[in-house]
């Protein structure tokens, strides 16, 4: 793997090269930067269509709705991007750039597209949808990057490349890969993903994406549970090493928030849609090698922010997790010390130190001598303490 860089969203870049590739796939004549309002109409009605089947349990996405090339135009013109940057903020928490990647049932490739803005150098997406594959090559080539397509019917056969990946992304897959309604879903999930695991390089990584909702969430827990106990470490989000807190109790999902850059188009889709999305709110897990190690920190308590922050009478709070599990973080100071300011900014999603706070029960209060210092934004790796630790 190579040194990190960040590159920047390019939205504005982006979004025109994406209306172009879908007219080209429409077979539409238009303006190059904007729906019609027919168009409009039916990008809508299919974005909603998406969305009811992505949030049923009743009525699930079926395997090949890529076949609808409507459904498949619309997923481009906005899951996509939304995808894109899910992708885009967690590659940016791996310590390294990943060379190699592998990003499986892509779709029209919006994690694939991400690892290459990267900086990637060889990224193969894989899919059974050889029409979404052919937009995720056109989409990449067009921005003047390569991607490499190849057709996987990824339960049915073995992975038609060879070699092994510095970083392997599946994201939103796992229900249909496997949904809960088949028997024994959770132990042919597992194989999956230990057979993806096995095809890790010594330093790599492999990154799975879900919604926010409960049983996506809890899936994607369950799972870190039954790999973590075999000693499979996690990069992130989990600093705490045990069992997840948050399976302890019902209605309790863990899951990231970050901010979500809405171009006109995207905020145009949502309005018509009638979609309340206002964040990147998405389940994930970024499990390393079995053969590593979980990074290493220095001594001392760090924590993740797992909440935005609430207002109890007097005082205000966020839940965190990490090195001794779930707490809670609290001030009651009417004026913050200098040292401990950033607790007025933090984000759900920021890795912490806390330094001098009273610990009551379960929660940390902060005091006049409370240190606290975020060592890892949203969207940027946890450092290892053999590397340059420092706040971001």
């Amino acid at each position: 793997m190579k040194s990190k860089r960040t590159p920047s969203l390019d939205l504005e870049t982006i979004m025109p090269l994406l209306m172009g590739v879908w007219r080209r796939f429409q077979k539409q004549s238009g303006p190059k930067d904007a729906l019609q309002t027919r168009e409009f109409r039916s990008v809508v009605d299919c974005v909603k269509k998406l969305i009811k089947m992505q949030d049923s349990d009743e009525n699930p996405l079926p395997k090949d709705y890529f076949v609808d090339r409507n459904l498949l135009g619309a997923y481009l013109l906005y899951q996509f991007v939304i995808n894109y940057q899910q992708g885009m903020s967690l590659i940016g928490e791996l310590p390294t750039t990943p060379k190699r990647v592998l990003d499986v049932c892509s779709g029209p490739g919006a994690f694939a597209f991400a690892a290459l803005r990267h900086g990637a150098e060889e990224v193969f997406a894989t899919d059974q949808s050889t029409t979404a594959l052919s937009l995720a090559s056109e989409v990449c080539g067009r921005y003047g990057l390569s991607v490499t397509i190849r057709h996987w019917d990824c339960l049915k056969s073995p992975l038609p490349i060879d070699g092994k990946f510095d970083l392997i992304t599946l994201g939103h897959s796992l229900e249909e890969l496997f949904p809960n309604t088949k028997k024994g879903w959770p132990d042919d999930q597992y194989r999956f993903i230990k057979m993806l695991l096995e095809r890790l390089t010594p330093q790599g990584y492999l990154m799975l994406v879900e919604d926010s909702f409960e049983t996506a969430n809890r899936r994607v827990l369950e799972l870190r549970d039954r790999l973590v106990l075999e000693g499979v470490p996690v990069q992130a989000p989990c600093i705490w090493r045990g069992n997840c807190p948050s399976l302890k109790t019902q209605k309790s999902p863990c899951y990231a928030q970050r901010e979500l850059n809405k171009p006109y188009l995207i905020r145009e889709i949502q309005r018509g849609a009638d979609i309340k999305l206002g964040s990147l709110k998405m389940t994930y897990m970024i499990f390393k090698n079995p053969e590593s190690q979980w990074p290493e920190l220095p001594e001392g308590n760090f924590y993740r922010i797992i909440s935005p922050p609430v207002d109890v009478q007097q005082s205000k709070r966020f839940y965190i997790c990490g090195t001794d599990g779930k707490k809670i973080l609290e001030s009651r100071l009417k004026e913050l010390p200098e040292e401990a300011r950033a607790f007025e900014y933090l984000r759900r999603g920021e890795a912490i130190s806390i330094e001098g706070a009273e610990e009551k029960l379960n929660t940390f209060d902060v005091e006049e001598n409370t240190k606290l210092k975020v060592i890892a934004a949203c969207g940027k790796p946890l450092n290892d303490i053999n590397s340059d630790y420092s706040e971001y």
